[in-house]
């Protein structure tokens, strides 16, 4: 029973050190801010026709556009990919859309892409608030990986981007999302 109990511990402690480095940047000749957060999740700027091409050779299979204003279908009319619109304004983001975003993450065919215009805030945001419900990270990792300056974030534009995630329920997004903790496992290795 103690070497159970141990076992459990140490499961359970290990958590938070699961998928701890932060998004690698991928090399493409049509977009600049491409990133890689797992093998199941990338994170980019706005693609153009010639963008999606090459995320199309990538193997990318759901484009999740947070832009208000612009959709992706006429420039990613020669892909197989489907292409789902979320509309989200970074100033005025809300839970209630970071949890539909991460729902539609969650169902979609692997591997994702999300983006918005510059890739940067609404963006950042969902791409942090992955990382604490799916992969364990906590929040102030979380943060500093959306705060990187390669990436972009607007802090000074946008500073309710940090404030929300750092009140993130976590614990009702991971029950409304079903995610147990054999889930985090599997997200931790891009499953």
């Amino acid at each position: 029973m103690k070497a159970v109990i141990i076992f459990t511990m140490s499961l359970f402690f290990s958590i938070p050190m699961i998928a701890q480095d932060f998004c690698s940047k991928v090399e493409c000749k049509y977009l600049n801010n491409f990133y890689r957060l797992n093998d199941s999740l990338y994170r980019s700027e706005q693609p153009g026709r010639k963008g999606f091409g090459e995320l199309d050779k990538l193997g990318v299979k759901t484009v999740l556009n947070f832009r208000r204003l612009w959709k992706d279908d006429r420039k990613a009319r020669d892909t197989g990919m489907d292409l789902v619109w979320m509309p989200l304004r970074a100033g005025k983001l809300t839970e209630a859309q970071i949890l539909e975003a991460l729902k539609a993450i969650k169902g979609a065919e692997k591997p994702v892409l999300i983006h918005c215009w510059h890739g940067s805030d609404r963006t950042g945001a969902i791409s942090a608030a992955y990382r604490i419900v799916f992969e364990g990270w906590s929040k102030e990792r979380a943060i500093e990986e959306l705060c990187m300056e390669a990436l972009g974030y607007h802090e000074d534009r946008y500073p309710n981007v940090i404030e929300l995630i750092e009140d993130l329920d976590v614990k009702t997004f991971r029950e409304t999302l079903d995610i147990d903790f054999v889930d985090l496992l599997d997200y931790s290795e891009g499953k």
